[in-house]
């Protein structure tokens, strides 16, 4: 009797345990719950991120949560402040190709030697490799000093560059550099300048700037002491389409908003170009599911962002003290905490 007992309550135990499996939020969270913000401040905090994260709040406005690592007002990170963009330039510019595809000035297999023949390979090469990284093309040099213009930056590209022949994935700037001097070739205007006509002025992005254009004041300092402001310069001058624009991260939560969360025939395409390949990425971004994510980094900055692109949730960070293994573990956080994807 009494053995029967404990069986029952050793079974209702575990019931009750289960229960609370399904009960207790241990896994995906929505971007648009209200316990979101307070969320992400206790993650920042506790990871002492010093800089700002944004989440979508009402009418896709985003909400910002900073988090100060610091009490020095030049090095705190603000959501109305230029910022490096890095890497996360590069769906603009992959943006910025669409549109030339949509206006049938060029094809994903359009091939790079109708623009630049002189680059090895160049017949072999087409814009869609340029896209999804899969061009064999290799170029990780750095100036001395920072690029004048767009005519050095395209130079010194192509004086840098390196052909491999293998076209398997390769995270290279290279190839979004050449994008951006394809853009620049087929609209007639200066990379700069169609961003500028092209998404700027229509968004009303009234902090966006070429890093010529960027004085050291109006930007956060990093907390690294070792980051100089011409190491900053030197970078960005040479991403040339894949990092030589600051941008506030205000103006870039309206520009994913606003150019890519809503043009689902846009993301529709990118996602439909990642299929067979050895990585999912395209267009600037990795595509998991209705995900995508991006992430930028040069010395002294990191920041990324994750979006559910059927829902319009995202999520944004601009940190100033990180380094990138730490920024890789907060983008895959967010991504498995409120998206739910491994």
């Amino acid at each position: 009797m009494h053995l029967k007992k404990f069986i029952l309550y050793i079974f209702m135990a575990l019931c009750a345990f289960s229960l609370l499996l399904f009960v207790i939020p241990g896994g995906k969270m929505s971007p648009g719950n209200r316990n979101t913000a307070k969320d992400l401040k206790s993650y920042m905090k506790s990871h002492h991120i010093n800089g700002v994260m944004l989440v979508t709040g009402k009418d896709g406005k985003p909400v910002v949560i900073e988090n100060n690592e610091t009490t020095n007002k030049e090095k705190i990170v603000k959501a109305n402040q230029l910022f490096p963009t890095a890497s996360l330039q590069k769906i603009m510019t992959g943006t910025g190709i669409y549109q030339l595809q949509q206006k049938k000035k060029l094809n994903w297999n359009t091939p790079l030697s109708k623009y630049f023949p002189q680059v090895p390979g160049s017949s072999d090469i087409t814009i869609r490799e340029l896209m999804n990284h899969t061009s064999g093309l290799i170029n990780n040099a750095r100036p001395s000093a920072p690029l004048k213009n767009q005519q050095e930056q395209i130079a010194y590209m192509l004086d840098h560059m390196q052909y491999d022949h293998l076209h398997t994935w390769d995270y290279q700037d290279v190839d979004y550099e050449l994008l951006a001097a394809i853009i620049s070739r087929e609209s007639n205007l200066t990379y700069n300048n169609y961003i500028q006509n092209q998404f700027a002025k229509p968004l009303h992005l009234n902090q966006i700037k070429d890093f010529s254009e960027v004085n050291k004041k109006e930007i956060p300092q990093p907390l690294n002491e070792n980051v100089s402001w011409h190491t900053v310069t030197v970078t960005t001058s040479s991403d040339f389409g894949a990092g030589n624009l600051f941008i506030s991260p205000n103006d870039y939560w309206k520009f994913v908003y606003n150019e890519v969360l809503k043009d689902p025939k846009m993301i529709n395409q990118f996602s439909q170009q990642t299929k067979g390949q050895e990585v999912d990425y395209f267009g600037g971004v990795y595509f998991k599911g209705n995900i995508i994510r991006a992430e930028g980094s040069i010395p002294g900055y990191n920041s990324c962002f994750v979006a559910d692109y059927k829902t319009k949730q995202m999520i944004m960070l601009f940190s100033n003290n990180i380094d990138y293994l730490t920024l890789k573990r907060t983008s895959d956080y967010i991504l498995h905490h409120y998206y739910g994807e491994l």
